[in-house]
Parts: structure tokens; sequence; C-alpha cells
């Protein structure tokens, strides 16, 4: 088996829509899948001046820039970047949508998250920027 480098054009980031059915979310041009924790000070006078730690908490968010994508002539948007813009206006339980990103060897990671939009806009010269932050709410599943 060859390892090589992986594409990030190559990964496919899906949101699901109706009826279970998940839907590529288009016009992206940067994706970054990071993570964060927070840990619980566990130092104590034995730990001889030296820091100790256990994880208390890990959280993952999905952030995605690209493009706005839409059919000048009848006003129809990219299917997954509206279904990502809807999941945005909503409140609660509501606001959690799920997600599923691919690489391009087949490794999926499935997730429940809630979407913060991100801009929209651009500059006289300037392709129509989009994108959106998914907060990720539990564990992220790989399959």
């Amino acid at each position: 088996m060859a390892l090589t480098r992986v594409l990030a054009r190559d990964w496919v980031v899906e949101i699901e829509g109706d009826l279970g059915t998940f839907v590529p979310i288009g016009g992206i041009e940067t994706l970054t899948f990071s993570g964060t924790k927070t840990d619980a000070d566990t130092g104590a006078f034995d730990s001889e001046g030296w820091a100790e730690h256990l994880v208390a908490e890990r959280s993952r968010s999905l952030g995605l820039s690209g493009f706005y994508i839409e059919d000048k002539t009848t006003g129809d948007r990219d299917p997954g970047q509206e279904l990502v813009d809807d999941l945005a206006e909503k409140i609660g339980e509501e606001a959690i949508g799920n997600f599923k990103l691919t690489s391009p060897g087949g490794t999926v990671m499935t997730f429940k998250g809630s979407v913060e939009p991100g801009d929209i806009g651009g500059g006289k010269n300037d392709a129509t920027s989009w994108g959106a932050t998914i907060t990720v709410t539990g564990k992220v599943t790989k399959s």
C-alpha cells in the first residue's frame, strides 16, 4: 500500500437533507477540521512543581469557506449551501443537523453540529464569498 498526500479539494462535505439523504455542499474552496480540548488541573503538592492535568473535554469544528453558488436565471442556490444557511437560522434542538466528511480514500466522519454563518460578499472584481463554521456537538464517528 502506497501512502500519498491527499488534496484538500478531494474531500467531500455533506449535510443531511430531507428524507435522511446527504447532500454535497458545493463551492467550497477551503476546509479546516479542527479540535480543542479543556484540561482539568490535577497538580498537587506531590507534583514537585510540574504541571499535571487530565483531559476534561474535547471539541471539534469544521470551517468552510468558498464561493456563493446561485443560478442567476432562476435564483436557485447550491442545495448544500442552502441547507447550511437554513440550519443557521434555527434555534434550540432544531439548530442541530447531521454532517458527513469523506476523505478521498473513503474514510467517513459523521457528526452532529450547529452552524455559524460566515460573511457573504466581496469586492467589485471578486467572486462572492460564502462560508460557515460547524460546531460539532458530541463525538465524531469514523467508519
